[in-house]
This record gives structure tokens, C-alpha cells and sequence, in this order.
């Protein structure tokens, strides 16, 4: 298997939201899913269980669990669809089959599908940096906004960088 950077990873969940045709927050996991041609399936399960990928007539799909809170639900979403994005970009990578391997790269791009890099500069431009707008804007707590924001420059430690 080839080792990939993480900025790998996140270019490949920024391609799906753009295949999607998804130009404007929030970014639907759904539609991406739908538009990868994998069906999600919602069925009550225990509180322990978020999501798993299924087999749906000979086809790979995401079974998620409709009795957790809306925003674990996304996250779950975003992180079987970033185990099948892996597998789509590289077949040899295979699904992971236990709860020891390595799921950075789904994080990565679950993490990447819901706040794209391009979209949170864009929109930071648009909105004067306010993270506060940006969180409810992609549905993300402030807290998340204000990391991502961090994570691309946008925001320093010490306040908002303004470069326009």
C-alpha cells in the first residue's frame, strides 16, 4: 500500500463534495453518498453503534444508526464514506475489518467533507472571518469552526488575519 499525506486524503474528500456539485455550505454527506452511488440505510440500533459498512444487493452500502444524535449520524456518514473513498481512489487499500486498524484517512476525509478547506476560506472571505456565522452556516459547533479556521491560517492565536 502507498503512503499517502493527509493533504492527500482531504483532496480526495474535496473532489467528492465538487463531483456532488455541492458549491455552498452546508455540505450535504447525503447527496455526496448519493451521487457515489451508495445507499444509506438508517435502522435503530443500540446507542453504542453509530454506523458499518454493508453489502445492499452486491453493492456496497452505509448503514447508519437513526436513534443517535443528528450530528454523530453526519460524522458516522462522513466516516464510512471516507473508508469508501479510499477504497474507490486505490482497490488494493481494502475496507478496514477491525476496530484496531488505522482510520486516520476515513477521519481525514469525514473531517474534510463536512468543513472542504476551499469552502471554509471562501466563505471566511465572504463573512469577515466570523466563525461564529461560519459554525451555523456548515452546521458545526464554534468550537470546531474555530479549529478549522486555525488549521487553515485564517485565525491566529492572537485574532483574525485580514487579508483583504
Amino acid at each position: 500500500m502507498v503512503l499517502r499525506s493527509d493533504n492527500y486524503y482531504r483532496d480526495l474528500a474535496a473532489n467528492a463534495v465538487r463531483q456532488a456539485g455541492i458549491e455552498e455550505p452546508p455540505v450535504s454527506t447525503r447527496l455526496v453518498a448519493d451521487r457515489l452511488g451508495v445507499s444509506v440505510v438508517e435502522a435503530q440500533m443500540p446507542p453504542w453503534f453509530a454506523s458499518a459498512l454493508i453489502y445492499e444487493d452486491g453493492m456496497p452500502a452505509i448503514l447508519i444508526n437513526s436513534s443517535r444524535e443528528p450530528h454523530i449520524q453526519v460524522a458516522a456518514l462522513g466516516h464510512a464514506l471516507g473508508h469508501l473513498i479510499v477504497v474507490l481512489d486505490d482497490p488494493a487499500a481494502g475496507y478496514p475489518k477491525d476496530a484496531l486498524t488505522n482510520h486516520h484517512d476515513a477521519d481525514l476525509i469525514a473531517e474534510e467533507l463536512e468543513t472542504p478547506n476551499f469552502m471554509v476560506t471562501d466563505q471566511a472571505q465572504k463573512w469577515f472571518n466570523d466563525y461564529r456565522y461560519l459554525a451555523r452556516l456548515f452546521g458545526v459547533s464554534e468550537k470546531r469552526m474555530l479549529e478549522k479556521m486555525g488549521a487553515l491560517g485564517i485565525i491566529k492565536n492572537r485574532g483574525l488575519i485580514w487579508d483583504y
